[in-house]
């Protein structure tokens, strides 16, 4: 009796030191602050797309895109364009600014009656798509606007965390945790919360202005305290490396 009583204990307190670690761990996530200076976020509505393209047609797809894609874009505001390079293969990613989701619905209204958009790009691409998925976000942070990017080109990387807690215990933490990883190297260009599709994410969109320091950034992630306290908080994560188009606003 003695000895299954001593086991007995053993297992309870080794249950509960497990509980009050994660408990702690979930409070650090939730008690980092920083200064809120760089922490503006705003109403709008972002939508992410993502194709998968035909191999053989990502030749054909490109050239069309870059003769025709201003029939799109004269109807609403795209931050983002891009080829991804690694994280996917044949795929481009792209990223849509909106005031609002009604702003959003008259948007795609007017593109299906616009013959000359119709006609000459979109039913000309829907062959060449092999899967389409988007998802709605809503910033974090203040996010560059579609005239702010510098002229000379950068190296993009996407990242997205899918979050384990509700929302109100990450979002703070998953915001500043990414700000403070700014330095001279690499610009964040925005930080969102999916909110249609992926339901409980974070991502974050960076500019690199040097290729071969693409890996730093996550390197300084997993050093610091922040990323080492958000990071028990994550299910999943994933990056892609993104290369802008000639079209793309953020170059």
């Amino acid at each position: 009796f003695y000895k299954r009583h001593k086991m007995l204990s053993s297992s309870i307190t080794r249950a509960c030191l497990k509980q009050g670690t994660r408990r702690l761990a979930a409070s650090n996530v939730r008690g980092l602050s920083t200064s809120n200076a760089n922490l503006q976020a705003d109403s709008k509505l972002y939508e992410l797309r993502t194709y998968s393209l035909v191999p053989q047609k990502v030749g054909e797809f490109m050239k069309l895109s870059n003769e025709k894609f201003y029939l799109r874009t004269q109807h609403s505001v795209l931050l983002g364009y891009w080829t991804t390079e690694l994280g996917g293969l044949n795929e481009v990613v792209h990223l849509w600014e909106y005031g609002s989701a009604s702003e959003r619905a008259g948007v795609r209204a007017k593109l299906g009656g616009d013959p000359e958009w119709q006609a000459e790009y979109f039913q000309k691409i829907l062959p060449w798509l092999q899967y389409q998925d988007n998802l709605t976000l809503s910033s974090l942070s203040k996010v560059e606007d579609a005239t702010s990017s510098s002229d000379k080109p950068g190296f993009y990387q996407l990242w997205q965390f899918e979050m384990s807690g509700l929302p109100d215990q990450w979002t703070q933490a998953f915001t500043e945790a990414m700000t403070n990883l700014q330095n001279e190297n690499r610009t964040l260009c925005g930080v969102f919360k999916s909110e249609l599709g992926d339901m409980n994410s974070g991502m974050a969109i960076w500019k690199h202005a040097d290729i071969n320091h693409l890996n730093h950034i996550k390197q300084d992630f997993f050093k610091s305290d922040q990323g080492k306290a958000l990071w028990g908080e994550v299910k999943s994560a994933k990056s892609k490396f993104l290369a802008p188009t000639q079209f793309s606003n953020w170059k």
